[in-house]
């Protein structure tokens, strides 16, 4: 209940302070992230903009645009972004890349390189350099689209107070460097962090180099829903800036249909026991070489990646959703771990048992049949 009164009031806040920056990524808001997406996946999102700007120039105006990614071999993502364009300004077009370097397990974070605003019509050096009538000179949003700007990022997921979290860091150049001063200070350092506090909804923040930057994202299925606000920290200014108003609302969908891995790998595949010295790895349904035990799947619907943690010692550790108890008696009269099993293996298993009986009826009617004819036998004789 807790978890969902902070959602509430997070999300009542944004609501009412909302300006929304356009995505820039197919990871967080304006701030990449170190995952990429799958072999054979792809993403697409459709992003309506809207912008009312008094400062640094006076202009409204809607402006909508897309974004692709594709993953290659678990280990780059390419990305396309294309739209944003204003009145007579040429359309903002850019390619993105990002390569994963490290990948993320139980202790070490995800780490990867990447390039974002290749081909990008708008210089790193001419943002702060354009005069009146330069192509991009009323665009209010051209510091996020100088070209060729490099990054290294790594992101950890983590379990905190109960809810799963990503925090993401790392640093860049061009358009991840502050035009103001005080942003310079930080001279491209950019960090995130997201958390959900329930299933397939998670609150997103930001510090992209430039702004404080806030989200809320929610998945149904391939489906994702996503809103934003841009530069938190102009609420607390009076110099015209507090008037911006950036809205930007995305529609995305993942074709996973044909990738083997998801973007992010799930830390609720790993058991947690630091007891455990030497825990290893398998995937449900196998059969452990040590141990000889079949660890069928809890529920047909889950996926193949599905796996649980085999102690040295033969215990059995596995993710909520799998758990395979002591064999104990439920109050049905099943044994937990049975309890555990799908209702075709349950039906198997129940079938065994009544073989089982039976045949251990027909033992017995075996020997009391011996016994008569022996005792026939000594009769006769």
């Amino acid at each position: 209940m807790k978890k969902v009164i902070l959602s509430v009031i997070v999300v009542v806040a944004m609501f009412g302070l909302l300006e929304a920056a356009p995505f820039q990524t197919l990871g967080m808001l304006r701030t990449p992230d170190a995952y990429v997406l799958p072999h054979m996946a792809a993403e697409f999102m459709l992003v309506g903009y809207y912008r009312d700007v008094a400062k640094p120039v006076e202009i409204d105006g809607f402006a909508p645009y897309m974004m692709a990614g594709v993953g290659i071999l678990d280990r780059v993502e390419l990305g396309l972004f294309i739209g944003d364009k204003i009145e007579d300004e040429p359309l903002v077009y850019f390619l993105n890349v990002k390569a994963k370097i490290l990948q993320e397990t139980p202790r070490l974070p995800q780490l990867s390189v990447g390039i974002d605003n290749i081909l990008s019509p708008v210089g790193e050096t001419s943002v702060r350099e354009l005069n009146p009538g330069d192509d991009y000179y009323a665009h209010p949003d051209k510091a996020s689209y100088e070209h060729f700007s490099p990054y290294v990022v790594a992101s950890k997921q983590a379990v905190v107070l109960g809810m799963p979290w990503m925090f993401n860091l790392g640093l860049g150049a061009h358009r991840f460097t502050g035009q103001a001063s005080r942003a310079r200070i930080f001279n491209g350092l950019f960090t995130s962090a997201e958390m959900s506090p329930f299933r397939n909804f998670a609150i997103q923040g930001e510090f992209d180099g430039h702004e404080i930057n806030a989200g809320i994202k929610y998945t149904w299925k391939n489906w994702g829903f996503r809103v934003g606000a841009q530069a938190l920290e102009d609420l607390t200014k009076d110099n015209g800036y507090e008037d911006n108003l950036r809205v930007a609302f995305g529609l995305s969908y993942v074709m996973d249909k044909y990738a083997e891995a998801k973007r992010r790998p799930d830390i609720g595949l790993y058991a947690r026991d630091e007891h455990m010295e030497d825990p290893y790895i398998v995937d449900l349904g196998t059969v452990p070489d040590e141990d000889g035990v079949v660890i069928p799947p809890s529920d047909t619907s889950y996926p193949e990646s599905e796996v649980v943690v085999i102690p040295p010692a033969g215990g059995v550790s596995t993710t909520p959703s799998t758990t395979i108890e002591t064999p104990g008696q439920t109050g049905s009269g099943i044994s937990t771990s049975q309890a555990q099993l799908s209702p075709e293996v349950r039906d198997l298993l129940e079938e065994l048992r009544v073989l089982r009986t039976e045949r251990e009826k027909a033992q017995k009617s075996l020997e009391e049949l011996r016994a008569w004819i022996e005792q026939l036998k000594s009769e006769k004789n």
